[in-house]
Protein backbone atom coordinates (compact mmCIF):
# COMPACT_ATOMS: atom_id res chain seq x y z
CA UNK A 1 0.00 0.00 0.00
CA UNK A 2 1.15 3.57 -0.58
CA UNK A 3 1.77 5.23 2.45
CA UNK A 4 1.82 8.40 0.59
CA UNK A 5 -2.10 8.37 0.02
CA UNK A 6 -4.68 9.91 1.63
CA UNK A 7 -8.24 10.31 1.51
CA UNK A 8 -9.13 13.19 -0.54
CA UNK A 9 -12.61 13.65 1.22
CA UNK A 10 -13.59 14.70 4.82
CA UNK A 11 -11.25 15.35 7.65
CA UNK A 12 -8.13 13.67 6.25
CA UNK A 13 -8.34 15.97 3.04
CA UNK A 14 -7.39 19.17 4.82
CA UNK A 15 -4.64 18.97 7.85
CA UNK A 16 -3.79 22.49 7.99
CA UNK A 17 -0.52 21.38 9.61
CA UNK A 18 1.09 18.82 7.39
CA UNK A 19 4.07 19.87 6.17
CA UNK A 20 7.20 17.28 4.41
CA UNK A 21 8.84 14.63 6.31
CA UNK A 22 12.02 16.74 5.46
CA UNK A 23 11.10 19.62 7.09
CA UNK A 24 9.39 17.54 10.40
CA UNK A 25 12.69 15.84 10.50
CA UNK A 26 15.09 19.43 10.38
CA UNK A 27 12.40 20.43 13.20
CA UNK A 28 12.99 17.77 15.35
CA UNK A 29 10.94 16.15 17.53
CA UNK A 30 7.88 18.17 19.43
CA UNK A 31 6.61 17.73 23.35
CA UNK A 32 3.29 17.96 24.26
CA UNK A 33 1.82 19.15 27.70
CA UNK A 34 -1.36 17.54 28.44
CA UNK A 35 -3.32 19.36 30.98
CA UNK A 36 -6.98 17.69 32.52
CA UNK A 37 -8.99 20.28 34.55
CA UNK A 38 -11.48 18.48 37.23
CA UNK A 39 -14.22 21.71 37.20
CA UNK A 40 -17.62 21.36 38.60
CA UNK A 41 -20.69 23.41 38.07
CA UNK A 42 -21.07 24.88 41.47
CA UNK A 43 -17.85 26.54 40.59
CA UNK A 44 -18.75 28.92 37.48
CA UNK A 45 -17.10 26.64 34.96
CA UNK A 46 -17.35 28.46 32.30
CA UNK A 47 -14.76 31.05 33.57
CA UNK A 48 -11.87 28.70 32.90
CA UNK A 49 -12.37 28.32 29.32
CA UNK A 50 -12.86 31.95 29.35
CA UNK A 51 -9.34 32.46 30.83
CA UNK A 52 -7.85 30.23 28.18
CA UNK A 53 -9.93 32.14 25.23
CA UNK A 54 -9.17 35.49 26.42
CA UNK A 55 -5.73 35.18 27.78
CA UNK A 56 -4.11 31.85 27.59
CA UNK A 57 -3.97 31.53 24.04
CA UNK A 58 -3.27 34.86 23.05
CA UNK A 59 0.00 35.14 25.68
CA UNK A 60 1.65 31.67 24.24
CA UNK A 61 0.05 33.26 20.42
CA UNK A 62 2.48 36.47 21.36
CA UNK A 63 5.22 33.95 22.23
CA UNK A 64 4.84 32.26 18.96
CA UNK A 65 4.40 28.33 20.74
CA UNK A 66 1.34 26.30 19.13
CA UNK A 67 -1.43 25.19 18.25
CA UNK A 68 -3.50 25.39 21.33
CA UNK A 69 -6.29 22.85 21.41
CA UNK A 70 -8.91 23.26 24.05
CA UNK A 71 -11.82 20.46 24.91
CA UNK A 72 -14.66 19.60 26.64
CA UNK A 73 -15.84 16.29 27.01
CA UNK A 74 -18.42 14.21 25.43
CA UNK A 75 -18.25 11.48 27.06
CA UNK A 76 -15.51 8.26 28.62
CA UNK A 77 -13.73 11.44 31.33
CA UNK A 78 -15.06 13.12 34.53
CA UNK A 79 -17.46 16.24 33.26
CA UNK A 80 -18.01 19.35 33.10
CA UNK A 81 -13.88 19.28 32.51
CA UNK A 82 -11.13 21.05 30.29
CA UNK A 83 -8.68 19.45 27.92
CA UNK A 84 -6.06 21.46 27.56
CA UNK A 85 -3.31 20.20 25.16
CA UNK A 86 -0.21 22.62 23.99
CA UNK A 87 2.43 21.97 21.09
CA UNK A 88 6.05 23.02 22.06
CA UNK A 89 9.70 22.25 19.46
CA UNK A 90 11.37 21.03 22.79
CA UNK A 91 11.35 20.37 26.63
CA UNK A 92 13.59 23.59 26.41
CA UNK A 93 11.02 25.55 24.30
CA UNK A 94 8.22 24.43 27.20
CA UNK A 95 10.30 25.77 29.88
CA UNK A 96 11.23 28.94 28.59
CA UNK A 97 7.37 29.62 28.01
CA UNK A 98 6.26 29.30 31.12
CA UNK A 99 8.98 31.70 32.33
CA UNK A 100 7.81 34.23 30.40
CA UNK A 101 4.37 33.54 30.78
CA UNK A 102 5.06 34.52 34.50
CA UNK A 103 6.94 37.76 33.42
CA UNK A 104 3.95 38.65 30.67
CA UNK A 105 2.08 41.47 32.76
CA UNK A 106 -1.22 41.33 31.19
CA UNK A 107 -1.37 37.36 31.59
CA UNK A 108 -0.34 37.75 35.15
CA UNK A 109 -3.12 40.30 35.81
CA UNK A 110 -5.52 37.56 34.38
CA UNK A 111 -4.33 34.79 36.30
CA UNK A 112 -4.19 36.70 39.44
CA UNK A 113 -8.20 37.38 38.70
CA UNK A 114 -8.87 34.10 37.81
CA UNK A 115 -6.88 32.75 41.13
CA UNK A 116 -6.63 35.50 43.71
CA UNK A 117 -10.24 37.02 43.48
CA UNK A 118 -12.15 33.98 45.32
CA UNK A 119 -13.16 30.68 44.63
CA UNK A 120 -11.21 29.08 41.92
CA UNK A 121 -13.48 27.51 38.95
CA UNK A 122 -12.02 24.29 39.18
CA UNK A 123 -11.27 21.81 41.50
CA UNK A 124 -7.16 20.44 40.53
CA UNK A 125 -5.51 19.87 37.48
CA UNK A 126 -3.17 17.59 36.06
CA UNK A 127 -0.37 17.06 33.88
CA UNK A 128 1.22 14.62 31.38
CA UNK A 129 4.15 15.32 29.48
CA UNK A 130 4.35 13.26 25.98
CA UNK A 131 7.19 13.03 23.59
CA UNK A 132 6.07 13.20 19.81
CA UNK A 133 6.48 9.86 17.84
CA UNK A 134 9.25 10.04 15.37
CA UNK A 135 7.22 9.34 12.16
CA UNK A 136 4.20 12.07 13.65
CA UNK A 137 6.95 14.72 14.91
CA UNK A 138 4.11 17.95 15.73
CA UNK A 139 0.50 18.10 15.58
CA UNK A 140 -1.54 18.61 12.71
CA UNK A 141 -4.50 20.87 12.95
CA UNK A 142 -6.87 20.26 10.30
CA UNK A 143 -8.38 23.26 8.62
CA UNK A 144 -11.52 24.14 10.42
CA UNK A 145 -15.03 22.92 9.15
CA UNK A 146 -16.69 26.32 7.20
CA UNK A 147 -19.32 28.25 9.84
CA UNK A 148 -22.77 27.17 9.07
CA UNK A 149 -25.66 30.00 9.97
CA UNK A 150 -22.61 32.14 11.18
CA UNK A 151 -21.37 29.28 13.74
CA UNK A 152 -18.29 27.34 14.25
CA UNK A 153 -18.69 23.67 12.91
CA UNK A 154 -17.23 21.81 15.68
CA UNK A 155 -15.64 18.18 15.16
CA UNK A 156 -15.53 14.75 17.16
CA UNK A 157 -12.15 14.18 18.48
CA UNK A 158 -11.02 10.75 20.10
CA UNK A 159 -8.15 10.57 22.93
CA UNK A 160 -6.94 7.26 22.98
CA UNK A 161 -4.17 5.91 26.27
CA UNK A 162 -2.58 2.61 25.46
CA UNK A 163 -0.67 1.12 28.68
CA UNK A 164 1.74 -1.39 28.48
CA UNK A 165 2.88 -3.57 30.99
CA UNK A 166 6.71 -3.62 30.13
CA UNK A 167 8.85 -0.07 28.82
CA UNK A 168 10.01 -3.05 26.26
CA UNK A 169 6.55 -3.58 25.16
CA UNK A 170 5.08 0.14 24.76
CA UNK A 171 8.43 0.74 22.46
CA UNK A 172 7.01 -2.35 20.47
CA UNK A 173 3.88 -0.53 20.50
CA UNK A 174 5.25 2.89 19.03
CA UNK A 175 7.26 0.91 16.57
CA UNK A 176 3.96 -0.78 15.39
CA UNK A 177 2.30 3.23 15.22
CA UNK A 178 5.78 4.47 13.14
CA UNK A 179 6.01 1.95 10.73
CA UNK A 180 1.99 0.95 9.94
CA UNK A 181 -0.68 1.99 12.05
CA UNK A 182 -0.46 5.49 11.58
CA UNK A 183 -0.46 5.09 7.41
CA UNK A 184 -3.31 2.85 8.10
CA UNK A 185 -4.86 5.30 9.86
CA UNK A 186 -5.09 8.12 7.32
CA UNK A 187 -5.45 5.52 4.38
CA UNK A 188 -8.81 4.64 6.65
CA UNK A 189 -10.45 8.34 6.65
CA UNK A 190 -8.96 9.19 10.34
CA UNK A 191 -7.42 12.62 10.89
CA UNK A 192 -4.29 11.61 13.15
CA UNK A 193 -3.79 14.84 15.39
CA UNK A 194 -1.03 14.05 17.70
CA UNK A 195 0.84 10.60 19.01
CA UNK A 196 3.11 11.01 22.20
CA UNK A 197 4.73 8.70 24.62
CA UNK A 198 4.26 9.41 27.87
CA UNK A 199 7.36 11.09 29.69
CA UNK A 200 5.90 12.45 32.60
CA UNK A 201 2.18 11.50 34.46
CA UNK A 202 0.55 8.93 35.76
CA UNK A 203 -0.18 5.23 34.86
CA UNK A 204 3.18 4.36 32.92
CA UNK A 205 4.54 2.94 30.64
CA UNK A 206 1.85 4.33 28.17
CA UNK A 207 1.09 6.39 25.15
CA UNK A 208 -1.73 8.90 24.01
CA UNK A 209 -2.83 9.69 20.80
CA UNK A 210 -6.05 12.21 19.33
CA UNK A 211 -7.27 11.50 16.22
CA UNK A 212 -10.35 13.71 14.30
CA UNK A 213 -13.50 12.97 12.58
CA UNK A 214 -16.10 15.16 11.17
CA UNK A 215 -18.82 13.37 13.06
CA UNK A 216 -19.22 10.09 14.81
CA UNK A 217 -20.88 8.83 11.57
CA UNK A 218 -17.67 9.71 9.63
CA UNK A 219 -15.72 7.83 12.99
CA UNK A 220 -17.41 4.77 12.93
CA UNK A 221 -17.11 4.30 9.51
CA UNK A 222 -13.71 4.95 10.01
CA UNK A 223 -13.16 2.39 12.56
CA UNK A 224 -14.95 -0.15 10.98
CA UNK A 225 -12.38 0.25 7.95
CA UNK A 226 -9.62 0.18 9.91
CA UNK A 227 -10.80 -3.34 11.34
CA UNK A 228 -11.72 -4.76 8.42
CA UNK A 229 -8.25 -3.56 6.46
CA UNK A 230 -5.92 -6.05 5.21
CA UNK A 231 -2.88 -4.03 6.15
CA UNK A 232 -3.73 -3.80 9.92
CA UNK A 233 -5.27 -7.27 10.01
CA UNK A 234 -1.30 -8.24 8.55
CA UNK A 235 0.10 -6.23 11.21
CA UNK A 236 -1.69 -7.35 14.77
CA UNK A 237 -0.47 -10.69 14.49
CA UNK A 238 3.09 -9.97 14.23
CA UNK A 239 5.09 -11.09 16.73
CA UNK A 240 5.75 -8.00 19.78
CA UNK A 241 2.69 -6.11 17.78
CA UNK A 242 -0.05 -7.89 18.96
CA UNK A 243 -2.85 -6.87 21.86
CA UNK A 244 -1.77 -9.10 24.08
CA UNK A 245 2.05 -8.81 24.05
CA UNK A 246 1.95 -4.83 23.28
CA UNK A 247 -1.14 -3.32 25.30
CA UNK A 248 -2.43 -4.17 28.44
CA UNK A 249 -5.27 -1.59 28.79
CA UNK A 250 -6.88 1.34 27.08
CA UNK A 251 -8.61 4.39 27.79
CA UNK A 252 -10.91 6.37 25.31
CA UNK A 253 -12.69 9.12 25.52
CA UNK A 254 -14.73 11.78 22.56
CA UNK A 255 -14.14 15.41 23.21
CA UNK A 256 -15.70 18.01 21.41
CA UNK A 257 -13.01 21.25 20.44
CA UNK A 258 -14.06 24.71 22.35
CA UNK A 259 -15.03 27.36 19.85
CA UNK A 260 -11.81 29.08 20.08
CA UNK A 261 -9.40 26.16 19.79
CA UNK A 262 -6.82 26.25 17.55
CA UNK A 263 -7.33 22.29 16.72
CA UNK A 264 -11.34 21.86 15.69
Amino acid sequence: MNRRHVLKTGIAAGLAGSISSTAQAAEGVHYYELRSYETRNDLKPNRLPDFFRDHFLPAMKRQGIGPVGCFTAIAGVMRPGLLVVTDYKSLAEMQSAHERLMNDREYGRALQELEGAGELPYVRYETTLLRAFEKHPQIEAPKPLPDQDGKPQLRVFELRTYESRTTLSLRNKIEMFNQEEIGIFRDCGFAPVFFGATTAGQRMPSLTYMVGFDNMEQREKAWAKFVASPDFNRIKVRPGWTDAEAVSVIHSAFLRPAPFSQIR
